[in-house]
């Protein structure tokens, strides 16, 4: 029996619920996209669910037949509104929801939330299937291959097939770490992780090692370095997926519990065959593996969450130890690629949530923020505020920015009367409370990020943007124009643009034509 909790404020919340009750409770309300058709996990796939979001459905997407494999594939589980985010957290989708999930987890935060416990395998559906040693075979999972040049320039074992979901990892002793990898899959038991320097993660990985993360000299006696243990998962409710995405938890800090406080109830964990790693216990699918510091191999191109095809680089190998199931999984697949989609959906909203929190420390009058999903993840940031004192948009500017440690490319300042995730009101403000020789601030060569297309240097260096509406004691009929120049600078070499190859895009018009 499906259990519906009801939160303090109202909202059903999806509480309690394994994966298979959440797809069974959308089925029920009719917001279950179900694909029937035969699909190709081979680009069409991938280019169906972008449809999809361009579409505006933003509904699970259930494939029932990919091409060649027996498992289904479900897509979209969190999807790509901040109501749905909002409803997992169990607080209403409305102007006050970002305020509302921050003030949550806070409280979350501060009480500990609700311990996890811990079940025998036996009583663990993701133990109903056991896969070790050679018996390991990746490609039974109906990974999906997004663009037709993902895995450019690596070993083509899976034609350039790159699982993104849940990663969970274990970095000291009741700390339970969630988070999302790009995991590259070269050979049947393995393939490569991007592990991007300077993350929580990261930390954990060089403490665990003894080593910093970066590709080993021959006699650097890395060798001796411990093997770190790392989990991929698939086949969880959206409370798990957006603990993962939400940098505003601290990292090495016990994300079940926080997951058990939204939940009002403990997470069930089991442990891992091989590694000494917990996982959901009711999870579909569980890929348990280790990341070696002494081998490293190069990663293939992949089209990442700013539309662009990022280049090929060493990165730390994956060795697969096991695999774990349930009977007839079902594969969860998190989307990325270009702009927009689930993955930036996530991950915008949380970035929201820390740039909020962080403002707020110093800028009590901020009311709201929000992160741009379109533009990637957290390179544009919108903020409101109740302007008490001239100056104070620049402070939020610069804040949002630290904040973001060189991943913001532009900010947005507006009054607390704009709806900053209206872009019309945006749109607006910006037409009649802007006034560029006054109100733009422009800081050139500052950090930037490898992922970004005109960024120069090793880790990036760009100009930040900030803008701001002004305040209301200038004369009349003074202005100033301001021009944006966002078209390709000539004599540049940029990344590739994702875009859909032609004969693809006629496959996946054809599917939508008999749905």
């Amino acid at each position: 029996m499906i259990r519906m909790d009801r939160s303090s404020t109202g909202v059903l919340t999806m509480s309690a619920f394994n994966f298979r009750q959440f797809i069974d409770t959308h089925d029920n309300k009719g917001d279950l996209f179900r694909v029937p058709l035969e699909v190709d996990t081979l680009d069409d796939m991938g280019a169906f669910i972008a449809r999809a979001d361009y579409k505006g459905i933003d509904t699970p997407i259930l494939f029932e037949k990919p091409k060649g494999f027996d498992i289904p594939v479900l897509a979209n589980s969190v999807g790509l509104t901040s109501k749905r985010m909002a409803a997992a957290h169990g607080v209403e989708a409305d102007a006050n929801m970002l305020p509302n999930v921050a003030a949550k987890m806070m409280g979350i935060l501060k009480s500990g939330g609700v311990a996890p416990v811990y079940v025998d395998s036996s009583e663990a559906p993701c133990k109903e299937v056991i896969m070790k040693g050679d018996d390991v075979d990746l490609s039974i999972l109906p990974v999906l291959r997004l663009n037709p040049e993902d895995g450019k320039g690596s070993p083509n074992f899976l034609e350039g097939r790159f699982i993104s979901s849940l990663a969970l990892s274990k970095p000291k002793e009741n700390a339970y770490n969630l988070s999302y990898h790009r995991f590259e899959i070269t050979r049947k038991d393995g393939g490569s992780i991007w592990i991007f320097r300077g993350t929580g993660d990261a930390k954990s990985m060089e403490e665990f090692w003894g080593n910093k993360i970066d590709d080993p000299e021959p006699a650097d006696g890395r060798e001796k370095g411990k093997a770190f243990p790392v989990a991929f998962v698939f086949g969880v409710t959206p409370e798990f997926m957006l603990a993962g995405a939400n940098k505003a938890l601290p990292h090495e800090s016990n994300d079940f519990a926080y997951i058990g406080g939204l939940r009002n109830e403990p997470v069930k964990l089991v442990k891992c065959e091989t590694i000494d790693v917990d996982v959901p216990a009711d999870a579909e699918i569980v890929v348990e593996g280790v990341l070696n510091p002494s081998k490293w191999a190069t990663q293939g191109a992949f089209a990442s969450f700013n539309g662009f095809y990022d280049l090929p680089r060493r990165q730390p190998v994956f060795d697969v130890t096991a695999i774990t199931m349930r009977k007839n999984p079902i594969y969860q697949h998190v989307h990325i690629g270009m702009p927009l989609n689930e993955c930036n959906a996530i991950a915008s909203y949380f970035r929201g949530v820390h740039v909020y929190q962080d403002l707020k420390a110093v800028l009590p009058n901020v009311v709201d923020v929000h992160c741009e999903p379109a533009a990637g993840v957290g390179f544009t940031i919108h903020i409101a505020m109740k302007k008490g004192r001239v100056g104070e948009p620049k402070v939020a500017m610069m804040r949002a920015y630290a904040s973001m440690q060189g991943r913001c490319k532009h900010v947005f300042v507006f009054d607390d009367d704009i709806d900053i995730r209206e872009p019309l009101e945006r749109d607006w403000a910006l037409a009649h409370r802007f006034i560029p020789d006054r109100d733009l601030m422009v800081i050139p060569n500052v950090l930037g990020m490898s992922l970004e297309p005109l960024a120069q240097g090793v880790m990036g260096s760009n100009s930040k943007l900030g803008v701001h509406d002004g305040h209301p004691t200038l004369p009349l009929n003074v202005r100033a124009f301001m021009g944006v120049d966002c078209t390709k600078p000539l004599g540049v070499k940029m990344m590739d643009r994702v875009g859909l190859v032609d004969q693809v895009e006629r496959r996946v018009d054809k599917l939508w034509s008999k749905l």
